[in-house]
């Protein structure tokens, strides 16, 4: 499994390389990044949002644009590590910024995602991907504290 994970990351790698590049040359950080990342994901939850107001409870294609956008944000999520990694620009208060803005992008969507399922009735499913959400927290809760050696009891 971890060597197909390694082929996949070169492969993308491979991919992001020349815009990795390009961003070192222009000077953007990866904190900008970040940022862009984060307001990505509120336009994925902004379009779950309009299609729970304006489409039709049978016509999902709002789900597809919405899951091409999130992908999209997600590639962000990749760029920023890997400009401060290749551009020397890593710190913690990096990695922390990093790790606080992802858990934010991943709740908007989330909550975006839960307002289309409310609104068109898929109650039972909001409240599934809302507790999921949950449990992801924990357990991402408990990784970030220690990492970053701090306690929030």
């Amino acid at each position: 499994m971890a060597d197909w994970k390694s082929t996949a990351q070169q492969w993308v790698y491979r991919w992001i390389n020349p815009f990795i590049r390009w961003c070192l040359r222009a000077g953007i950080t990866p904190n900008g990044i970040t940022l862009t990342g984060l307001f990505i994901n509120v336009i994925a939850a902004g379009i779950f949002i309009y299609g729970g107001e304006y489409s039709s409870r049978n016509d999902h294609s709002i789900v597809g644009v919405a899951s091409a956008v999130i992908l999209f944000a997600g590639l962000f999520d990749m760029i920023d590590g890997r400009l401060a990694r290749v551009g020397g620009l890593d710190s913690k208060y990096g990695a922390l910024y990093d790790s606080v803005l992802d858990r934010y992008s991943e709740m908007i969507m989330f909550l975006g995602i839960c307002y289309y399922l409310v609104a068109h009735h898929y109650f039972l499913s909001s409240l599934f991907a809302f507790v999921g959400l949950l449990c992801f927290y924990q357990c991402r809760n408990e990784n970030c504290c220690q990492l970053f050696a701090f306690s929030i009891d």
